[in-house]
């Protein structure tokens, strides 16, 4: 889950069945605070942005109606007052959708009825809501163990917070696999991380290609599972063969047998640098259990490797061609942003992607129990 919280698109869902399609849809609501000055905006989303493709009043006491010709199911929001935005699907098949809102408030009070893509969309959103909330809290509780040296309740934290997003995760799936093929299931993939679900995004995403084949996002997020494939969990891991600091030649295949984390970094990275006491301690506790790690650096001299590893007192092996974002590693595992991490079994398949912290830690502990 953890790149969940990373991507919320505005989205409206497409439903099936266009031999229904009405010409026009009527949108009306009403607003809780509002003025003479009023204006409800209706936006489309589509390949060219957030597209303004309607404007209106109100028609008395807060209340506005809008008609919308709708020849496919498409992506729209509702635009109040250029204060607040309520996203909604329509597939052309409503007869009316009912958006009642605060109208002045970014995070005022709103509710939609009468689309059932919406509806679901909604329900997926409540989901993510109370998983970042109660996220938030264990990862509060994890400082603040760490810091007092509560090591107890930093592993009950840390076990709470994995256990929290599997369970999230698993509510969001039942959810897709109810909204399928449409585009409210779209939209909840964007919200599943695709390196620990490829089979499930993939296959929710053929259902798609079938029944809208034609909708752009559909043709986006194609597109990107096909770019996945070579990289997904349980996918063989590409093999990399860099020079270490002494120049000889080291592979990933060379360590089939041993429970392997690569690990693409820099000294110029913060974040890694950051990482690395956690790193350091997950791989003495595991390093006499058949684990090893491969750290790729991305860095482009030599002096500010072999600096780094001395200083962060990192004891695995090492590569690197020193030609920082153009490092033939880096573009076979496509990394574009690091720390980044792959986990190989023993078998040379990639088997977890990008752990860190906690969620590396706990991973461990489940291998090596």
């Amino acid at each position: 889950m953890k790149h969940l919280l990373r991507i919320v698109v505005i989205v409206l869902v497409i439903s099936c069945g266009g031999n229904n399609v009405k010409e026009e849809v009527k949108l009306s609501g009403q607003l809780e605070h509002y003025s003479d000055r009023s204006k409800i905006y209706l936006e489309r989303i589509d390949e060219a942005g957030i597209v303004r493709i309607d404007t209106t009043g109100l028609n008395g006491k807060g209340k506005y109606t809008m008609y919308v010709p709708v020849s496919e199911p498409s992506f729209y929001r509702l635009n109040f007052n250029d204060r607040q935005y309520v996203s909604i699907i329509l597939t052309g098949e409503e007869d009316e959708v009912i958006v009642n809102a605060h109208g002045n408030d970014p995070r005022g009070f709103s509710e939609v009825s009468g689309s059932h893509d919406s509806e679901l969309k909604n329900r997926m959103d409540v989901i993510m809501q109370a998983y970042q909330k109660e996220r938030a809290h264990y990862q509060q509780t994890q400082l603040q163990a760490r810091r007092s040296g509560d090591i107890q309740r930093y592993n009950i934290a840390v076990n709470n917070m994995v256990q929290l997003g599997m369970e999230a995760e698993q509510e969001l799936k039942q959810l897709i696999r109810e909204a399928a093929p449409s585009l409210a299931a779209f939209y909840g993939l964007q919200m599943i991380d695709v390196n620990n679900n490829y089979l499930f995004i993939d296959s929710v995403a053929q259902a798609l290609n079938d029944e809208i084949r034609d909708n752009f996002h559909v043709k986006n997020l194609l597109s990107r599972i096909k770019s996945e494939k070579s990289l997904a969990i349980g996918a063989d891991a590409p093999d990399i063969e860099l020079p270490n600091p002494d120049g000889d030649l080291v592979s990933l295949s060379s360590l089939k047998g041993k429970y392997v984390l690569v690990d693409f970094w820099a000294a110029w990275c913060r974040p890694c640098r950051a990482e690395n006491p956690n790193v350091v301690r997950m791989y003495n506790k595991y390093a006499d259990e058949n684990f090893e790690i491969l750290g790729v650096s991305l860095d482009r001299t030599r002096n500010a490797w072999l600096t780094a590893i001395e200083q962060d007192g990192l004891p695995w092996l090492h590569i690197s061609d020193l030609k920082f974002w153009n490092s033939r590693a880096a573009k076979t595992y496509q990394i574009h942003s690091i720390p980044a991490t792959y986990l190989i079994d023993p078998q040379g398949k990639i088997i977890a992607k990008n752990l860190r912290g906690p969620s590396l830690e706990a991973k461990l502990r489940e291998i090596f129990r």
